[in-house]
């Protein structure tokens, strides 16, 4: 089987949870026998570029790999003609005419059994290869993202900036299900979002989950820190140290004057200076999250909108990081009652203290996450599921 896969920023260097997303799926590929080659197109914009020398260390002879710069940038016009017309300028900024000719040529120059569309924004081309290509067309969904922006609307207090922000979501969400009645079949790495899409969708609709490499890390326990790593251009994570930084850190400083908030990730100078202070350190971008959360204990998800699988979790819990969870950050885990997970900030306190104060119970949750990782999300599941899926359609 040979495949076309392009998406909308390169799975290395892996600098967020989207791009760890794209480059596990990929390794996942590489291990399936019958995949014999994969032509990997990526996009490459200013906020994630490709970088060849990132791919010269990988063993992947399957794979070549070929970057096309598309400028994304925001522009003023653009977007009210969007917003005017109901058109989701949120995708429009990643479809060029430059893309569509490189995907048009590659499809009449090879032969590919399926195109693998990752994420939304590398989706929308679908119409385009149409033409050229009568192969099957895979979606890989990681996350509904007309959801997020719903939720951000939600939780957005100024009148003005919740409309506008409504507005982006109904042209999102007209966008997605238009995308989802185009192409033959859907791989969602989220139970929950896989379910949401067959009440819509005609189309196949797999859940196909991302998954996560065993690990042997050692987590430190440290009653007087806590911590959260992430990629700050993403607005759910900024509102979530928000609601964090303000509604429930106070109250464990209360009880713990000496505790530390410690915080990682790409553009994580982002965060305003009024959410700092001595007990909150902002450590930027690092280049081993996972020795990051280790050294830090207890990880800290407080997202408060969102779909699909939070990847930054699956790592922390993969290592056996003990993690507490609001209800958007366990969404597409399917935890059910195997930890808690907290709808308002009182129980989600008392959770933070309760672990905070009892070693055994952190180790215990870190273990059960640990332990369920690598049953739900490991390789060898995945593998067997893209084995089964990818030959029921090719």
């Amino acid at each position: 089987m040979r495949i076309l896969v392009l998406s909308h920023k390169p799975p290395y260097p892996i600098v967020d949870g989207g791009c760890l997303a794209m480059s596990r799926f990929l390794l996942d590929l590489c291990e399936m026998p019958m995949i014999q080659q994969i032509d990997y197109l990526t996009l490459s914009t200013h906020k994630h570029q490709f970088e060849p020398q990132a791919y010269q260390a990988l063993d992947l002879p399957k794979v070549t790999f070929q970057g096309i710069e598309i400028d994304t940038k925001l522009k003023m016009l653009p977007a009210l003609t969007c917003l005017l017309t109901n058109q989701s300028y949120h995708t429009k900024r990643f479809f060029n005419n430059k893309v569509s000719k490189i995907l048009v040529e590659k499809l009449r120059s090879k032969s590919y059994d399926v195109v693998i569309f990752e994420s939304l924004y590398a989706a929308i081309y679908t119409p385009v290869i149409r033409e050229v290509f009568s192969g099957k067309i895979c979606y890989r969904s990681h996350n509904l993202e007309y959801r997020i922006w719903e939720d951000l609307s939600k939780n957005e207090h100024k009148p003005l900036k919740a409309w506008y922000i409504r507005q982006l979501a109904k042209s999102l969400k007209k966008e997605e299900l238009s995308i989802w009645k185009q192409v033959d079949c859907i791989f969602s790495i989220s139970k929950e979002d896989a379910i949401m899409m067959k009440q819509v969708t005609h189309k196949t609709v797999h859940c196909v989950p991302s998954s996560m490499p065993e690990n042997a890390m050692e987590v430190k326990w440290n009653k007087d820190r806590i911590c959260f790593l992430g990629a700050f251009d993403w607005e759910p994570n900024m509102e979530a140290m928000k609601w964090f930084i303000q509604e429930v850190f106070p109250s464990l400083l209360a009880k713990y004057p000496l505790l530390q908030f410690h915080i990682a990730g790409r553009k994580s100078q982002l965060i305003p200076n009024e959410w700092r202070g001595k007990n909150v350190i902002i450590h930027g971008f690092v280049e081993n999250p996972l020795l990051f959360i280790a050294e830090n204990g207890l990880f800290i998800a407080s997202l408060q909108s969102g779909s699909g699988i939070k990847m930054k979790v699956l790592e922390a819990m993969s290592i056996g990081a003990p993690c507490v969870l609001t209800s958007k950050a366990a969404e597409g885990l399917s935890l059910d009652t195997k930890m808690p997970i907290h709808l308002d900030k009182e129980s989600y306190i008392s959770d933070v203290i309760e672990l905070l104060d009892d070693q055994s119970k952190q180790k215990m949750r870190g273990d059960l996450g640990k332990a369920y990782i690598q049953s739900a999300f490991s390789s060898k599941k995945v593998i067997d599921i893209l084995q089964k899926e990818l030959s029921s359609i090719a």
